[in-house]
């Protein structure tokens, strides 16, 4: 009688600890769907704002991430690289043209060190394909920005734009 306590036991462990991997790994693909499908509608909400601003996504880059750059003036410094300490003067806007953040309101250039988390990744990943002086555009998907959180002004899973000068490289 012991015995099949024990074993009885046992399987209610055993398919306890099954529910468990199952629900978990059920979980988790549902998230990597809940990824895909949101970075698929920020993609389509990017194509849609370059079609309806007359954008051609021929002139852009656009990363294995996700990201896209637009170049709007040619800098003619050197290139900035992860590490590099920049001056950089920014406007933000959601993609329906609500601006969110400026540093041209006080024209102070914001300072920071790039490729090490300072800023959002797309901003990282981004600085890194423009040069000294020059001007250019980000859209940023969210899960390169803020993902699903609220950031007063940014509403969750919003694709940002940024309108970018590298000033000067330190």
């Amino acid at each position: 009688m012991l015995q099949n306590s024990i074993n009885n036991n046992r399987s209610g462990l055993v398919g306890a600890l099954l529910l468990f991997v199952l629900t978990f790994s059920f979980s988790a693909c549902e998230d990597k769907l809940t990824i895909d499908n949101r970075r698929g509608e920020n993609d389509k909400q990017i194509q849609d704002y370059l079609r309806a601003n007359n954008i051609d996504p021929a002139t852009l880059v656009n990363t294995k991430s996700g990201l896209y750059y637009q170049k709007l003036e040619e800098g003619t410094g050197a290139k900035v690289y992860a590490g590099d300490n920049v001056s950089v003067h920014y406007k933000g806007t959601l993609l329906n043209g609500t601006e969110f953040d400026t540093s041209y309101d006080d024209n102070k250039p914001l300072e920071l060190k790039v490729g090490v988390g300072q800023v959002i990744r797309g901003w990282d990943e981004g600085l890194q394909l423009m040069k000294e002086g020059e001007k250019g555009r980000l859209f940023v998907p969210a899960y390169l920005a803020y993902e699903g959180q609220n950031r007063g002004t940014i509403p969750p899973y919003s694709v940002l734009v940024f309108e970018m000068h590298i000033v000067d490289i330190k």
